[in-house]
């Protein structure tokens, strides 16, 4: 199993089993732009990063047809908001959780494991 499995993996349990308290703790869960102002305020700063860093996001700039500044944002965004595994779980939890026939499912594996 793939690394990216064994994390999707993961979060999927976390968001599916968890307590809603523990839930909210997942970074980006149940939060929103209107709750936050400032996420739709830019701010020009000034920062140094390495050439190839640079180099990756002016060539993915060029294949997804969008500034570089704007990919680097949104991979700052990601990595705040959560990880795409966490992110994919919730909306995976979100989507089984209000599936009464797969909840029927889950009951009677847990139901015969017993």
């Amino acid at each position: 199993m793939s690394r990216e499995d064994t994390t999707f993996r993961s979060a999927t349990r976390r968001v599916l089993f968890e307590e809603p308290e523990q839930v909210q703790d997942i970074p980006g869960a149940g939060s929103s732009a209107a709750q936050d102002s400032d996420k739709h305020v830019r701010v020009k700063v000034t920062i140094n990063l390495d050439g190839d860093v640079i180099s990756h996001f002016k060539e993915c700039s060029k294949r997804e047809g969008i500034p570089y500044q704007t990919l680097i944002n949104q991979t700052l965004r990601e990595h705040i908001s959560g990880s795409k595994p966490e992110q994919l779980a919730g909306l995976a939890a979100e989507l089984l959780l209000d599936d009464e026939s797969f909840l029927a499912q889950v009951a009677a594996r847990i139901k015969d494991i017993k």
